[in-house]
């Protein structure tokens, strides 16, 4: 392992990169949970933390290893498309990379069990199902429609839901009624990294038919996905006025809204062009404004 993993191999495997969106979702959560809740239990949030970010990094790893291993495609994606090939990577390595990392996640994962409880475990056990299923198994999520959904939800929702779960734990209760407040409060970063995940599709959707996965940019079609991109964009821009009429969040986070022209404008060269190198990297750009704000706005109107 030391021959070949270096630290740029690592930084692309586990696309360490994209960990400080982590903290974002935890900010959210922990927000949440002092406006709703009135406490914060600092080092459980601080374990939950440690634990999702080597399980993030479990992930990729592991996405990376049985996507090259499920490729039909073994020219123009396993050799030069997925890093494996095209890093000439030993693929067992590389899969005991990922096996490792998620035992080192369970560490902190058991000392926060112990600390909190059944419905943090079940909560887990969720995580880790969808985490490693989304490319493990002989249908793996990432080749179906739900792909999209499943993604969006459990990043942009279960991580802020365990988040506050583990925040309220032995001092407040957790019920369905808040449960529910905290999906409609994460209902705008669900939206829209929603449509992060169908560009990212639709971008690779001739690539994907030809190594059989059938997401849902397949069934919609390039011109469909891109309509339901926009759709999604508008929703999730908007839906912090539902949150503030509902009395759900504060009225800072209306500010937010106010994005929505700016992402609009820097999406547009995908809306036109549906490329992975060229225009891919303005969605995720034009959303990381939105990720990075709306939490923020949030605190402000929690704490100031």
């Amino acid at each position: 392992m030391r021959k070949w993993l270096t630290w740029p191999v690592f930084y692309e495997l586990t696309e360490i990169y994209t960990a400080p969106l982590n903290v974002m979702w935890f900010v959210l959560g922990v927000a949440i949970a002092q406006y709703h809740l009135g406490t914060v239990n600092w080092f459980n949030v601080g374990l939950c933390l440690v634990e999702v970010f080597i399980f993030d990094l479990a992930v990729n790893v592991s996405d990376n290893y049985y996507d090259y291993q499920h490729a039909l495609d073994r020219v123009d994606y396993a050799r030069n498309t997925n890093p494996i090939g095209r890093l000439n990577l030993p693929a067992a390595g590389v899969g005991r990379l990922a096996l490792g990392l998620y035992l080192l996640s369970l560490l902190p994962g058991i000392w926060l069990v112990g600390r909190t409880g059944w419905l943090v475990l079940l909560l887990g056990l969720l995580g880790y199902v969808i985490g490693i299923f989304y490319t493990a198994g002989p249908h793996p999520i990432n080749a179906t429609p739900l792909c999209e959904t499943v993604v969006a939800l459990s990043i942009a929702f279960l991580i802020q839901l365990t988040c506050v779960v583990v925040s309220t734990y032995g001092q407040r209760p957790m019920t369905w009624t808040m449960v529910g407040t905290t999906f409609l409060l994460c209902l705008p970063l669900t939206l829209i990294f929603f449509t992060i995940q169908l560009a990212n599709n639709t971008a690779d959707r001739d690539e994907d038919i030809r190594n059989h996965r059938y997401t849902l940019a397949y069934y919609l079609g390039k011109p469909g996905a891109v309509r339901l991109i926009q759709l999604f964009l508008i929703l999730g821009s908007l839906w912090p006025i539902v949150n503030v009429l509902l009395g759900i969040a504060p009225v800072v986070t209306l500010g937010a809204v106010l994005l929505l022209p700016f992402m609009w404008r820097g999406m547009r060269p995908f809306f036109a062009v549906q490329d992975k190198k060229r225009t891919f990297i303005t969605t995720v750009k034009s959303a990381s404004l939105f990720f990075l704000l709306y939490p923020i706005l949030f605190v402000v109107g929690t704490w100031f």
